[in-house]
């Protein structure tokens, strides 16, 4: 594999971290683990880039996280 500068899964909404230790990276969108990131193992097998990437909408996570949280007095 020689694009390993390829790092196209961070941000991505299917990308998770698994608990194997010798398989830490999932896809959600693909099904499957891997110990190299999901976009490594698409474009090794493929030969071009993850056409399922969907950017993770990291602002509406972080206001979920603290909703309802206020400050009390």
């Amino acid at each position: 594999m020689k694009n390993r500068t390829n790092n196209f899964c961070n941000g991505c909404k299917f990308l998770y971290i698994t608990y194997d230790k010798f398989k830490p990276w999932g896809c959600s969108n693909f099904g499957f683990k891997s110990r190299n990131l999901p976009s490594h193992v698409v474009y090794a097998t493929t030969g071009m880039k993850c056409a399922y990437f969907i950017k993770k909408d990291t602002f509406i996570k972080s206001q979920k996280k603290y909703k309802g949280r206020g400050r009390i007095a």
